[in-house]
């Protein structure tokens, strides 16, 4: 009974380390992805202010 007992826990506490990593990766790439896009629109507005600048308007 013990032995059933620990191996219950033992794979309860598996399945959390796997959800946990699965949540990280998935934040870590959520950042990327945030981050590639706010980098794309801050270039996209920054051309379009030297544009700006240039052209006198």
């Amino acid at each position: 009974m013990i032995l059933t007992g620990i191996v219950f826990l033992s794979a309860c506490s598996a399945e959390k380390v796997v959800d946990r990593s699965v949540d990280g990766g998935l934040f870590i790439a959520n950042t990327a992805v945030k981050g590639a896009v706010g980098a794309t629109k801050l270039a996209v507005r920054g051309t379009g202010a030297a544009i700006n600048a240039v052209s006198g308007e």
